[in-house]
């Protein structure tokens, strides 16, 4: 029986990761404008640097939840846990160590671009990797509760960029005030703070013991026997070679792809549209980053950090496909009255704008931002759970590049009436999509490899789960592959 103190530990290890997703993909949103004040001329970065920018994180993101999740799967988690962590730190790293001096503006896009990629690998390695041993570790609470419990940590990492960059703002202002230079202190220790937590907590990952379903499931080291990427591959075809398999897996990319072209289209560009609701104006530089540094902590103070929490419990309360389906129709609700709202000849208050704006946040976290994540940690058994997992992301973060490289050039052609207007069309779509996922509410591990969710088990009591299956379920259930030799 795994100690209340070693769940936790597990919990906090675990969770500094998507901490560090929050905080790092949040500052870039905040990091751009003085970018602008910097090195750029007229005093902003042009949409097509700003976008390059921007989507070099989700594009490295991409990298790495395919390749690790196929390498979560094939040599198992425990081996290659720790060494995403590193990649993270290195990538921001080398990002806070851009040169000083003598970088033209289109230096500063390279050099901060490709960095971001290099974050984005480790970063996205983070998801198929603590999602299944969330999922597959002996949980605190529920199943659900301990995987979406690791992953709220990215709402803490984006209410503490917001706050770091709101005390340095205030620990720098009268330097601002005599020098526009000092923001280069400013974007600099805002990026270098956000990769403490994750420092501190490198060996924990590195050390971390393999899970009891990848050992009885897929393959034990202690067999002294290798497991290699056509065993992977063999397993993969097998799987996703049926169809009911198959439509499951397309169901979460696709609606975690729809999800994200809206969900990055907002918080990606959260200074923008600040600006256009008339929240984060100011007269001066520092005013400008200051109020835009305010207005996003009400927004997540308000909707988003809280969506995160509230989050957690509705699964195992009402399900997964349902809460995901609902809060998607309240949001495309919302985006198309915010669009409606948002005209200019409506003259709709500063205050209504920005009830809408927390209050979808609120939704969108609180209802597919916590399951997108939380079904293909569970919905797949574990020989492949990593990599159907990684392949989800990886289609999520797709979206969220799409979002970054296009939003700055679809808004000036259609404007943020017209964007708003589109979001609510893909949160649509995200719904619909999501009819196509079966419900895992009430389904333990040991059921899902028998393959229960498609009518081969009934179901077994989630409760009955504490993280260890016996080797006598193996051996009679011909049903579950037996990879392991005991």
């Amino acid at each position: 029986m795994t100690s209340v103190g070693a769940k936790l530990k597990f919990v906090v290890t675990a969770g500094v990761g998507f901490f560090a997703d929050g905080y790092l993909n949040l500052t870039i949103g905040l990091v751009v404008p003085i970018f602008g004040y910097l090195y750029f001329q007229d005093g902003k970065v042009p949409t097509v640097d700003s976008d390059i920018i921007k989507g070099g994180l989700s594009l490295g993101m991409v990298v790495g939840q395919l390749l690790f999740g196929v390498l979560s799967d094939v040599w198992g988690r425990h081996t290659i846990y720790g060494k995403e962590l590193a990649l993270t730190i290195f990538g921001t790293l080398m990002v806070v160590l851009l040169p000083w001096n003598h970088m033209s503006a289109q230096s500063v896009t390279a050099w901060v671009a490709v960095f971001r990629v290099v974050t984005g690998v480790g970063i996205g390695a983070d998801y198929p990797l603590s999602s299944s041993l969330s999922a597959e570790k002996s949980p605190f609470g529920s199943r659900a509760m301990q995987v979406l419990t690791v992953f709220s940590n990215i709402g803490l990492g984006n209410i503490a960029a917001s706050i770091v960059f709101l005390i340095l703002l205030k620990a720098f202002e009268g330097s601002i005030s005599d020098n526009l230079d000092h923001l280069e202190w400013v974007w600099r220790l805002l990026l270098g703070i956000g990769i403490i937590p994750a420092a501190f907590t490198l060996y924990a990952r590195l050390t971390i013991t393999e899970t009891v379903p990848y050992k009885q499931y897929v393959w034990d080291d202690a067999t002294g026997q290798k497991r290699g990427f056509q065993d992977q591959w063999n397993d993969f075809r097998e799987y996703f070679g049926q169809w009911k398999h198959a439509k499951v897996l397309f169901a979460t990319a696709a609606a975690w792809f729809l999800f994200d072209i809206a969900y990055y289209g907002i918080n990606l560009n959260q200074s923008i549209i600040l600006a256009r609701i008339g929240y984060a104006k100011g007269a001066t530089p520092w005013k400008t980053l200051y109020n835009t540094a305010i207005g996003n902590i009400i927004v997540q103070a308000a909707g988003y950090l809280p969506g995160f929490y509230v989050g957690i419990f509705l699964p195992d309360r009402i399900g997964r496909v349902r809460q995901q389906f609902w809060t998607c129709i309240m949001v495309c609700i919302l985006y198309a009255i915010w669009a409606g709202i948002s005209v200019q000849s409506v003259h709709t208050p500063t205050a209504g704008l920005m009830v809408i704006f927390a209050l979808s946040q609120f939704l969108l976290t609180v209802g597919p931002n916590c399951t997108t994540f939380l079904i293909p940690a569970e919905v797949f058994p574990t020989r492949v759970r990593g990599t159907a997992h990684g392949i989800s992301a990886a289609a999520g973060k797709s979206g969220a590049i799409l979002t970054a490289f296009a939003f700055g050039t679809v808004e000036d052609a259609i404007s943020l009436e017209g964007v708003l207007g589109l979001f609510s069309g893909v949160m649509l779509m995200t719904a619909l999509v999501t009819l196509m996922i079966p419900e895992t509410r009430g389904y333990t591990l040991e059921s899902i490899e028998r393959d229960a969710l498609y009518g081969e088990r009934d179901p077994a009591p989630e409760s009955s789960y504490s993280g260890s299956v016996t080797v006598v379920d193996i051996e009679v259930d011909q049903n579950v592959p037996k990879k392991v030799a005991y």
